[in-house]
């Protein structure tokens, strides 16, 4: 059994944000319990997943996604008030770690992935705030469409792309979620392939401009990584049942 400020305390110090001006609040976001006997991670606190972390009993949920955001409505009302109001009858903590749980190179969305990915000479990539966000490094050459079969197979995504590089990928960089912007990154630092989770218009014409091969593999999945990974070693280092909420979200 372990005390929720402990628990608090713990994850924020396991997930700083290193002085990064985020776009919501990181850490705790609804207080449930005292005393803390299970946990969960997801990507999103949606209801799906609020709904399956009351009917498993959990006590705390850890997202990536959490509810409150900048720019949107103070107002509490329809799906916002029904999630907020299951955590609070149910005495569920919600954490929420957004960039940290990118930038992470322990278990993060961009580090975890390239390492499991066995991607070589792992260095920083792209910054925000002078923080470096995402990963970068070299693979063996191989060519665009093994390099693309390789990606889905390890998100589970069908891969979006738009070949505007090499024919033959080495170098090779991440930053998972809605980061299509920095694809800018990836053409001033000679990056053939650049990898992110979602895409937009200008994509397609800056992939081919710049000479850079450009895959998107889905938002949800390539966040998936982090919330997996720390449950892991969450249920190792607290010796608490910890699991991974698994909701589909195609996007």
């Amino acid at each position: 059994m372990h005390k929720l400020e402990e628990l608090r305390s713990y994850l924020d110090q396991l997930l700083p944000g290193n002085g990064v001006l985020d776009y919501c609040p990181n850490g705790l976001q609804v207080e449930g319990k005292s005393n803390i006997a299970s946990l969960a991670t997801a990507v999103t606190a949606n209801l799906a997943t609020i709904e399956a972390a009351v009917k498993e009993g959990v006590d705390v949920l850890i997202v990536h996604h959490g509810l409150f955001w900048q720019r949107e409505s103070y107002v509490i009302e329809g799906s916002k008030r029904k999630k907020i109001r299951l955590l609070l009858e149910n005495e569920i903590s919600l954490f929420a770690y957004h960039l940290p749980l990118d930038m992470h190179q322990q278990f993060g969305n961009n580090w975890r992935a390239a390492k499991d990915m066995d991607w070589l000479d792992l260095q920083p990539f792209a910054h925000k705030d002078g923080v470096s966000i995402g990963v970068k490094g070299r693979v063996a050459p191989c060519s665009r469409e093994v390099f693309k079969k390789r990606l889905e197979t390890y998100y589970q995504h069908a891969a979006t792309c738009a070949w505007g590089g090499a024919e033959s990928i080495q170098t090779v960089a991440l930053i998972s979620g809605g980061a299509y912007k920095n694809i800018l990154d990836a053409s001033r630092e000679g990056i053939d392939a650049y990898i992110t989770g979602s895409f937009d218009e200008p994509v397609w014409h800056q992939a081919i401009e710049e000479h850079v091969n450009f895959y998107a593999l889905g938002h949800s999945a390539t966040e998936r990584v982090g919330p997996m990974a720390l449950a892991k070693y969450l249920s190792q280092t607290l010796s608490l049942p910890c699991r991974f909420i698994d909701i589909e979200n195609p996007f």
